[in-house]
């Protein structure tokens, strides 16, 4: 592969307010890897844009960060991938390539809707769902509903229901202000509703077995700062966050953690070989399953 170049950043205040809870990089994906064809699916009245190579199974399903394009968060790690698998992402209704006829705040039964009605719609079967930062929500969700037909998980720096709360109790009003801001902002901007998602996993529970890969960040996610967050409150954000995944690790009996040492919340951006590697054991671990049962 040659030399990357770098689109430039998006505007300032998208970069804040999605890098605040959602982490936009400020490197963007080389222009060549947006080379692929999307299909696109009627879905609620939206069309849903969605993109696979390979055609082996189970499908890998990417699932994107809130207000992120599935590009922005796998581009990297989606046209690298050379297993056996499809490997597929989409984007979420109103974001990206995706349409939003009527646009109104979803819950995340609805996001889950969304994905069911185009896995079985496009015959991807049974899946491996990888799920970046708020995606991580919607992969818990999608597995407790529909358990037979998930054969694992990998988490990427997936958020955890008590950030936000251990982030309210800990923060200076001033600091938890700034927070406030950007999950009002996103609720407004992409109609995904934080707050209503964080409550509704805490009822929901995974197969007990089911494989389950963790890959955290390493190094801290700092855009916060950009929005005038103290020190003291940036090393909160992150602390919290940093705490927090070992939770993600008690969601089932069979699960492994992987830091990405070199890398902040994208991880797409600087490690995609990590997520990668991470991929195919996955894979090789919900194969081994298969076969001993």
């Amino acid at each position: 592969m040659g030399p990357m170049d770098y689109r430039p950043t998006r505007q300032l205040i998208s970069a804040i307010a999605l890098g605040l809870l959602l982490g936009t990089c400020w490197p963007r994906l080389a222009r060549g890897q947006d080379e692929h064809v999307y299909g696109f699916r009627e879905i609620g009245g939206n069309e849903v844009a969605w993109s696979c190579e390979g055609t082996g199974g189970p499908t890998i399903v990417l699932i994107a960060g809130m207000g992120l394009t599935a590009h922005e968060s796998f581009g990297r790690i989606y046209h690298n991938y050379r297993g056996t698998q499809r490997i597929c992402m989409y984007d979420r209704a109103g974001i990206g390539k995706s349409t939003f006829a009527h646009p109104a705040n979803r819950r995340l039964a609805q996001l889950t809707d969304e994905l069911r009605e185009l896995s079985v719609g496009e015959g991807w079967g049974r899946l491996i769902l990888v799920a970046h930062s708020f995606g991580g929500f919607v992969a818990r969700a999608y597995a407790a509903r529909y358990p037979d037909d998930v054969a694992g998980i990998l988490f990427l720096d997936s958020m955890q229901e008590d950030w936000l709360p251990r982030l309210e109790s800990e923060m200076s009003a001033s600091d938890w202000a700034i927070m406030e801001k950007t999950v009002s902002w996103n609720l407004r901007s992409f109609h995904e509703d934080y707050y209503e998602a964080q409550e509704a996993v805490r009822t929901l529970a995974l197969r007990k077995e089911l494989p389950v890969t963790v890959i955290s960040r390493g190094l801290p996610h700092t855009t916060v700062r950009v929005a005038g967050m103290s020190y003291d409150g940036v090393d909160i954000f992150n602390a919290e966050h940093d705490a927090l995944q070992s939770r993600l690790l008690v969601l089932s009996s069979a699960t492994e953690h992987r830091i990405a040492r070199y890398s902040s919340h994208i991880v797409n951006d600087t490690d995609p070989w990590l997520v990668i590697e991470e991929i195919g054991k996955l894979v090789d671990r919900t194969t081994v399953r298969n076969e001993s049962h």
